[in-house]
């Protein structure tokens, strides 16, 4: 299930599996489905050991199944929980609470034997502690709870059978990677969802209770989005992304705040210990998670739980934000004392980005002495040294690297951060404060594209006598500009000169797109292969290729991609945007590569979650519940929209000189006060206009 704006029935510790059935011949036919899941509470895959695991049969509250648990699991370890194996057929069940343990492959045999017969299962009931395995034992450590559903079908019938597999895991610990030591130890921090159920049967029992409404809502903002006219392409990169969200990559802990690592893990396990990770990259790390659009516009309240991390958690007295967060988060979360410039820019938009979409101003002021902070550091002497508008100290940034001098990408975060702290300045009446970052902005926006622009992209200018080992230098970055990309999804507009930007938008597409990756010599990981096409991490037209340049210049990684593509979008250039994102939906087709599974440093990466970007670039959508105000693009057509609160559709029709347009708030009321379509015509409601959930208002929107 997936609910637009609801974080907890989004996050229901449920896996739904249906199968429909049909009988297409012209006879009476029996069918039975079988599902089987091992118990092996305990253990994770390569750590700990199931002890005492047995399997229960319950029916209660309309589903019937196997309820999963252990009797001599620590109920302390991090293994510990429970799981359910269920179904809600009100057809013939029949199940195992285990296996027969036989010697040989004939385990297996017995029970195809026993199932094939007559489609039923033909329980072997294990009570019996046998906790040493051997040839004689009747025990089997991780028992397969097993259930079947018959029926049958008459000629051209159709039935479903729907299993839930669902599971209760509380103890958490900490960030359980192993890696690094500023993150976090053994202490439990627990997990979210734990606490919205008793077991896993519960969970199983209040799905199965509202099973329908929650395939109903999920499938309604599905559909709103597929029966739009928004590219295709779009659609999928940003939905196929959405499952980073869902998985490993992202949890909450027994709180309610929000975490993540930069991708789920593949090694070892998920108990504390030297390669053992269950995700890599810990600590929500600010300059990786800078670039994803995926979460403020869906779920719009946990994203304002992540700025609740960063600027209440993670703050240190002089305004350094820790741009990784330890463990538990009352304990360790300054614990790791290392700062990034683009993460701590990138953190001060996104803030802007969430009090404008929620329009909470309360959540603003409790955060605001430590906003101000944070933007005030960028000043005290090591990015900006002497208060001009411009970094020019270390800058420790994504690229794993510092930068020394001048440079684009961290230019744009900070006259982007610079912006937006100024607009939260105003609203609040902090005048001085608004007035120091204007100033700054000012001067720094006006050195920036005098001095750092080459006529065709920005440039890194490393100072004399620097040493230029991992650096940009004179190469042409993908994502020199993402900090007007994210200033774009919140609504600043331009924080550099719009041609300069454009043209370097246009050069990044000249110089750094690659359309056969066997001509390309790469140094390092290989995301792109064969004939496959993408944009690289830099390139240097120019020449004066660094001897040593930062690590990744040679690679491709699509979090890059995606946000330079949808700021392609954005400044009109919709053909190269939808190549790239096309280009990205190649290598992840399903045939060369897992589409669900985008990865850079570990599988399901936060950062290719700015896929979701391309579908705001495109409708040109923009939100505002501070102004109770709403953007679109002006073409014509059907197009979805969602505000991290409310979700629904907006149609644009030509009428007269003017256009027609319907809006549809499909899970909530909707205020608003003024309606634009860019650079066409707006229209101001008097005292604001309320869209009733479910219904549809027609206006019309005259142009200026």
């Amino acid at each position: 299930p997936l609910v637009v704006g609801d974080a907890d029935r989004s996050g229901i510790p449920v896996a739904v599996l249906r199968y429909v059935i049909t009988n297409i011949t012209d006879q009476p036919l029996e069918t039975s489905v079988v599902g089987m899941v091992p118990n092996y509470i305990g253990v994770d895959g390569w750590s700990g050991e199931p002890k005492g695991n047995y399997n229960d049969y319950k029916e209660s509250n309309g589903i019937k199944g196997l309820y999963m648990y252990s009797e001599d699991v620590d109920k302390e370890d991090v293994n510990w929980g429970t799981m359910a194996l269920t179904t809600t057929s009100k057809e013939e069940v029949t199940y195992r609470t285990s296996w027969a343990k036989l010697s040989w492959n004939w385990t297996f045999r017995e029970f195809w034997d026993d199932f094939i017969a007559d489609g039923k299962l033909m329980d072997h009931p294990d009570r019996s502690k046998i906790e040493k395995l051997d040839s004689n034992s009747i025990k089997i450590k991780t028992p397969p709870a097993t259930l079947a559903v018959k029926q049958t079908l008459q000629p051209g019938e159709s039935k479903e059978v729907t299993f839930m597999l669902t599971w209760h895991f509380p103890n958490r610990r900490a960030w359980d990677h192993g890696t690094h030591n500023g993150g976090g130890g053994q202490e439990i921090v627990g997990n979210y969802y734990t606490t919205l159920y008793n077991d896993a049967w519960d969970v199983a029992e209040q799905t199965a209770n509202n099973l329908v409404l929650l395939e109903n809502k999920t499938l309604d903002f599905v559909s709103s989005l597929v029966k739009s006219d928004i590219p295709k392409i779009l659609q999928e990169a940003g939905l196929f992304n959405l499952n980073n969200l869902r998985s490993q990559t992202v949890f909450r802990t027994a709180d309610g705040l929000p975490f993540g690592f930069e991708g789920t893990g593949s090694i070892k396990g998920t108990k504390i210990g030297a390669e053992k990770a269950s995700g890599w990259g810990f600590g929500t790390c600010t300059h990786v998670w800078n670039y994803e659009s995926t979460i403020p516009f869906l779920f719009g309240d946990l994203s304002t739980k992540f700025r609740e991390v960063e600027f209440l958690h993670a703050v240190h007295e002089n305004g350094a934000q820790s741009h990784r967060v330890g463990l538990p988060i009352k304990k360790r979360g300054k614990n790791y004392k290392k700062y990034a410039a683009d993460g701590q820019m990138g953190t001060l938009i996104k803030v802007y980005r969430d009090w404008q979409l929620s329009g909470d101003d309360a959540k603003l002021k409790e955060m605001w002495p430590n906003i101000k902070k944070v933007m005030a550091f960028a000043w005290t002497g090591i990015w900006d040294m002497d208060k001009d508008g411009v970094m020019e100290g270390s800058q420790h940034n994504t690229m794993d690297i510092h930068y020394v001098g001048p440079n684009p990408q961290m230019a744009a975060w900070y006259l982007g951060a610079l912006m937006a702290s100024e607009k939260m300045a105003l609203h609040l009446k902090d005048k001085e404060f608004a007035k120091e970052c204007r100033v700054l902005y000012k001067k720094g926006r006006a050195w920036i594209d005098a001095n750092i622009f080459n006529g065709e992209y920005y440039e890194h200018k490393i100072p004399e006598g620097t040493s230029k080992v991992a650096q940009l230098g004179k190469g042409i970055l993908v994502d020199q500009l993402v900090g007007q990309y994210l200033a774009h999804t919140t609504g600043l507009g331009y924080v550099l000169d719009k041609n300069h930007v454009q043209t370097t938008l246009k050069s990044i597409m000249k110089y750094n797109y690659i359309d056969n990756f066997n001509d390309h010599f790469n140094t390092f990981r290989s995301f792109g292969l064969d004939d496959e096409a993408g944009l690289v991490m830099a390139s240097y037209p120019r020449g004066e290729k660094l001897d040593f340049p930062f690590p990744y210049y040679t690679e491709i990684m699509t979090g890059f991609e995606y946000s330079t593509a949808a700021h392609m979008i954005y400044e009109g250039q919709v053909e190269s945007g939808l190549k790239i994102f096309g280009d990205i939906r190649n290598r992840y087709d399903g045939y060369k590569r897992n589409p669900f599974n985008e990865g850079e440093y570990g599988h399901r990466y936060a950062r290719a979650m700015a896929a979701w970007a391309g579908i705001l670039a495109y409708t040109g959508f923009q939100y505002s519940a501070v102004e109770q105000s709403m953007s679109f693009n002006a073409k014509n057509g059907n197009f979805f929209w969602s505000n991290g609160y409310q979700y629904g559709t907006v149609e644009v029709l030509d009428s007269g000189s003017g256009k027609k347009v319907i809006l549809t708030s499909k899970n909530g009321d909707l205020t608003i006060s003024s309606f634009t379509l860019n650079d066409f015509g707006k229209i101001k409601f008097k005292k604001g206009k309320t869209f009733i959930k479910g219904e549809s208002i027609t206006f019309v929107v005259s142009k200026k």
